[in-house]
């Protein structure tokens, strides 16, 4: 009777909690156009959320995974809407007659980064999760891109071309205190930070072709994890920083490799002739999920983190991609 009663507290405990098992939202054309969708983490339960004659695509969740923010050519040109984890409430958070799109939610969840071209190029914006309060916070001839929230949402990195080739920035998330991290000759590009905030990992050319770089959170430090004849991309840190996934195409195709974060242990974990690529850990650290061309369209696979155990999600005639692990 004890233990019965101890089960039963330790359910609702958890129920309290909100326990959840962990979902992917991914981008599907099988409808005849780019629609997002939502699965369990085993493939099942596939469901189109959008369900609508434009594009719609780059699914992001929000950091309680109760909504989800999504890219809409539902008006004639980009723009940036919200709806809840089931596809109801669909809202249009920005209404500009340019390009509005690659939503990123703050830690806290209470605001919106996004690239716009209102301004003839694209520049960074940032929003309340409701569409107000939208502030352009770069502005300068140069396209300033892929914004990337700090952990402590208290700043956010950035690529920009205002010195005439890719550099890395940080600014503070009000836009203030913009500073150059890297001024190589070279593309330094898509910005990644550690899950504790103070190193961010990129993609470099200085050594003449991509390799993954880590600095620290202040441009001191910069150091290259890999050193290879092909060309590595895409950094993606582990929930807890020990190691960093990208790709690799040293074998001649893109593949995904993972490694520690100085740079050892790199390890090879997929391995075929098709492209396997955008790579997202689990929230837990324990998979990545992924998109693999091996069956001869786009699909979703998972795989465990040292790449046993590949599993097909998705088995459509169609693409299906951009996977994204809900929180």
């Amino acid at each position: 009777m004890k233990r019965l009663v101890v089960l039963l507290f330790v359910a609702t405990l958890l129920a309290a909690c909100g326990t959840r098992q962990p979902r992917i939202a991914f981008w599907s054309d099988r409808d005849g156009n780019d629609e997002i969708y939502v699965m369990s983490a085993d493939g099942t339960g596939q469901t189109n959320l959008t369900n609508n004659p434009a594009k719609d695509w780059f699914p992001v969740w929000s950091p309680d995974g109760r909504r989800i923010a999504f890219t809409s050519m539902r008006d004639g040109n980009q723009e940036i809407y919200v709806m809840n984890v089931d596809g109801t409430g669909q809202t249009r958070l920005t209404d500009d007659p340019a390009d509005d799109g690659r939503p990123t939610w703050s830690p806290d969840g209470r605001r919106i980064v996004f690239v716009s071209t209102r301004d003839d190029d694209y520049e960074i914006y940032a929003m309340n999760v409701d569409g107000t309060g939208q502030t352009r916070l770069t502005d300068n001839p140069g396209e300033d891109m892929v914004p990337a929230w700090s952990p402590d949402g208290a700043r956010i990195a950035f690529s920009s071309m205002r010195d005439g080739s890719p550099e890395i920035y940080i600014m503070n998330a009000d836009g203030t205190g913009q500073t150059r991290l890297t001024g190589s000759p070279g593309e330094d590009n898509f910005p990644a930070w550690s899950p504790d905030g103070t190193r961010i990992a990129f993609l470099s050319v200085r050594d003449r072709n991509r390799e993954i770089y880590v600095m620290n959170a202040d441009g001191t430090g910069q150091t290259r994890l890999t050193d290879s004849p092909a060309e590595d991309n895409f950094p993606v840190w582990s929930p807890d920083g020990a190691r960093i996934a990208f790709l690799s195409a040293l074998e001649g195709n893109s593949e995904i490799y993972s490694m520690g974060a100085d740079g050892t242990g790199q390890t090879r974990l997929t391995d075929n002739p098709a492209e396997d690529n955008f790579p997202v850990w689990s929230p837990d650290g324990r998979r990545i999920a992924f998109t693999s061309m091996r069956d001869g369209s786009p699909e979703i696979y998972t795989m465990n983190a040292d790449g046993t155990g590949q599993t097909r999600l998705t088995d459509d005639p169609a693409k299906d991609l951009y996977p994204a692990w809900s929180p």
